[in-house]
């Protein structure tokens, strides 16, 4: 299913891009799960790959994402994830509303006709896009060639004079 990832993380790291395997071909119940998280600040994004015996997830099963805070700030939250096929195959899409950052436990559900299952696993919720800081680094490079081409086209040339001999 996902052979290309080899290690399962035990807590997700924070970054910035695309979404990261959070679950590799998981046993939760009857089904093989995978699972990518991409955890930002306002709306996270979680992908669900479920299996059954090498099979997609029957008709009828459902997946739920459950998250809450590690420092209990709010109550648990619950999102019922959208099943949708691609190009690649079927996925289950859940966005769950995160208010704030740091360490959340999210708990993913599982319940169909094969049976029901659970995986949990701690994520780090970081701000969406990158930060002020990473723009103005990104920015420095391109501000120095600015700056240097002007000071180039400013400076004047002294006028060459031709020595004639006599």
């Amino acid at each position: 299913m996902l052979a290309v990832w080899a290690v399962r993380a035990e807590v997700a790291c924070a970054h910035v891009g695309a979404p990261y395997p959070v679950l590799l071909e998981e046993p939760v119940g009857p089904y093989v799960v995978s699972a990518l998280a991409d955890p930002d600040v306002g709306g996270g994004t979680f992908y669900v790959l479920v299996e059954v015996e090498g099979e997609r997830a029957p008709a009828g099963t459902e997946v739920t994402v459950w998250a809450e805070p590690a420092d209990g700030h709010i109550e648990q939250l619950r999102t019922s994830a959208e099943r949708e096929e691609t190009r690649y195959g079927e996925r289950f899409l859940a966005e769950v509303p995160f208010d704030a950052e740091g360490t959340w436990r999210v708990r993913i559900a599982i319940d169909g006709p094969a049976g029901t299952g659970e995986a949990a696993f701690p994520v780090e919720v970081t701000p969406s896009g990158t930060g002020w800081l990473a723009t103005v680094a990104c920015l420095v490079p391109f501000v120095v060639a600015a700056v240097l081409w002007y000071r180039g086209t400013r400076r004047q040339r002294p006028a060459r004079t031709s020595v004639r001999d006599s």
